[in-house]
């Protein structure tokens, strides 16, 4: 039996610089402070979000009895919660370097999870990223899963918390201190298509389900479906639209659960709705509706003011 907490190999990075673009080109005709942040060579916010899966993918793979390779089973291949802070902006060519360790897994009505804490730092040694990442072995439950615990409970593990030292930082402190409770950006519906989809997965994806439609049935999927950053992405532009390209890279702490999959071809609606406006915060409820359909993803954003 697996003994918590188990520790991962390093990852170093950085990004190709295909995916870097691949996820400016994969907003289409919406995402001009993406864009703009591309331009300013600085990592995007929504790829932070995958750090964790960043170091999960490089892990060691382990042979199989049968002689075929698999991945190393430490996390789920479906992303369904992730909790992170970034700390500071990072040049999208940075050799960074991440760590972590798988801190347990369970079953729970036939469904199997994992989480997985990480730490990146810039090749200067500063940390950029705090991350806590709850992952779902497969989209078909097992009938015959019995309930199990097995390391520490997601409830009683550390969470990422916001930096309030890196608030200092921001240079749109201004924009974020005119925010009001109840105001509302973003709200408009966006494509997401099967093109934006496979350009953001590039020629060579992690995960071909996002834009593979062979791939996505062997899965037991319909179709393909937008990976979680994927659609997080159309929520953090609404906010970097409104409040500034950099507005989230100087301590924002984010708690992000992912409810029902984006089908390639369809509309989503991204919003933010700001809930609190206090001297030293902030706090803004994400969500991405399905235009027709349920809500695909909610997420609570904390923004640090000093």
């Amino acid at each position: 039996m697996t003994e918590f907490p188990r520790t991962l190999a390093q990852v170093v990075g950085p990004y190709p610089v295909a995916k870097i673009h691949g996820a400016a080109e994969g907003m289409g005709v919406y995402g001009g402070a993406t864009r703009a942040l591309v331009k300013q060579g600085l990592l995007l916010p929504d790829l932070i979000t995958g750090m964790t899966l960043a170091l999960l993918a490089k892990q060691p793979r382990k042979p199989r009895a049968d002689g075929e390779q698999k991945a190393s089973g430490v996390a789920g291949r479906v992303w369904v919660r992730e909790q992170f802070t970034i700390h500071r902006p990072i040049a999208h060519d940075d050799a960074w370097v991440v760590d972590g360790e798988s801190t347990g897994t369970c079953a729970k009505k036939g469904r199997s999870y994992s989480t997985t804490a990480s730490r990146s730092r810039t090749s200067s040694g500063d940390v950029f990223a705090t991350n806590l990442t709850t992952g779902l072995f497969s989209y078909r439950p097992n009938p015959d899963l019995e309930d199990s615990m097995h390391g520490l409970p997601l409830a009683d593990t550390p969470a990422p918390e916001p930096d309030w030292d890196a608030a200092a930082s921001n240079p749109h402190a201004e924009a974020l201190r005119s925010a009001t409770v109840g105001q509302v950006v973003g709200g408009e519906p966006v494509l997401v298509s099967l093109t934006m989809m496979a350009a953001r997965d590039t020629d060579n994806p992690d995960n071909p389900i996002h834009s593979d439609p062979e791939q996505a049935k062997k899965a037991g999927l319909a179709k393909p479906i937008a990976g979680g950053s994927h659609v997080l992405a159309f929520a953090l532009e609404a906010v970097m639209a409104e409040f500034g390209s950099q507005s989230l890279l100087h301590g924002a702490n984010f708690d992000v659960r992912w409810k029902a999959p984006t089908e390639n071809d369809v509309h989503i609606v991204p919003k933010a709705t700001v809930t609190q406006a206090e001297p030293d915060r902030l706090v803004l409820d994400l969500q991405v509706d399905l235009a027709d359909g349920p809500t695909a993803m909610v997420g609570i954003l904390t923004i640090p003011l000093a």
